[in-house]
């Protein structure tokens, strides 16, 4: 085995492993975007909880209860 095959051979080592590494960095963001980061578990447990838990919709504080948009409200799940 001379030195040019030496070098092929390890630049064919070299770009299988970035291109495992790249396959697994883009699964990982599409399941954190599509799944996990729905889940208030796992964002704990990676350091990226919100501190505060704000609804995500405007909650009518006027205590008009009879209003189209309390009724409407979307209901945000919590897990």
């Amino acid at each position: 085995m001379n030195f040019q095959e030496g070098l092929i051979a390890a630049f064919s080592v070299v770009a299988s492993l970035i291109i495992v590494l790249v396959v697994v960095c883009l699964g990982w963001y599409l399941v954190w975007k599509l799944f996990l980061s729905r889940f208030k578990l796992v964002r704990e447990l990676l350091g990226l909880a919100q501190s505060t838990d704000s609804p995500t919709h405007s909650e009518n504080l006027s205590g008009d209860a009879g209003s189209g948009k309390a009724r409407n409200a979307r209901k945000v799940r919590r897990d």
